[in-house]
């Protein structure tokens, strides 16, 4: 369910545009459900998660900004949108990784088109992920974004559809890691079937044009796996 929250000291403007959200909601049949706060200690004070906030700027007390900084504390990943007649305010919002700014009265294409991208976020969020330790930081990669795992030396490169990401680990704890459209082709390689296109001569070809050799001894238990893959998709590349 998308947790949704709205915040402005106008009780007027928490109802309109929680009407617009709900008819918007209910026409993408997506489980939702939307709660309204007037003031910005009252939404700071809710225990909830919320996956998406809509909140003014111009409120008694804490403005809008002061109180994205503080759900940015506690809250980090939600999506914050601004609704406001404060057009200056702009830089700051973004400073505290708004979404998006939305100006009253807000116009009804631009909350839906506002709506959908921030539905197509989360929804990438809940793709399951792989959590890595690189060098420097953890890193959150979605599966879906993988085309295939190498592993040379002690090091394993990730390549992805925005890149390649290398880390140390082990192959066999990588494996074990992933879900069914991976498949170890060779002693060092994972290839992600979703971007399988053709095979030849023991040479996988993805869409992106990589090569992924596959070994002789797994020639078999390839073809098994891919064509049982395949049986569970309409694939049409």
């Amino acid at each position: 369910m998308i947790q949704i929250a709205i915040c402005d000291d106008e009780p007027f403007m928490c109802r309109l545009l929680k009407e617009k959200l709900t008819t918007l909601m209910e026409s993408r049949h997506v489980p939702y459900s939307i709660t309204c706060h007037t003031s910005s200690s009252e939404l700071l004070n809710d225990p909830v998660a919320y996956d998406l906030i809509f909140l003014d700027i111009q409120m008694p007390g804490f403005d809008g900004i002061e109180a994205a900084r503080q759900l940015r504390n506690r809250i980090a990943d939600c999506i914050l949108i601004f609704v406001t007649i404060l057009k200056d305010c702009m830089p700051k919002a973004f400073e505290v990784e708004a979404f998006d700014y939305l100006m009253k009265p807000v116009e009804d294409f631009r909350l839906a088109f506002t709506l959908d991208r921030a539905l197509k976020k989360l929804n990438r969020r809940r793709e399951p992920h792989l959590l890595i330790h690189t060098l420097s930081q953890y890193r959150s990669i979605a599966l879906s974004s993988i085309l295939y795992c190498e592993v040379i030396n002690r090091k394993i490169y990730l390549h992805t559809q925005d890149g390649t990401i290398d880390y140390y680990g082990k192959m066999e704890v990588l494996e074990a890691q992933l879900d069914n459209r991976f498949f170890r082709c060779h002693r060092s390689y994972l290839v992600n079937l979703d971007y399988f296109k053709t095979y030849s001569k023991g040479q996988l070809l993805l869409q992106d044009g990589s090569h992924i050799p596959v070994s002789r001894l797994r020639h078999g238990e390839f073809m098994k796996s891919m064509l049982q893959y395949m049986s569970l998709f309409d694939r049409t590349d």
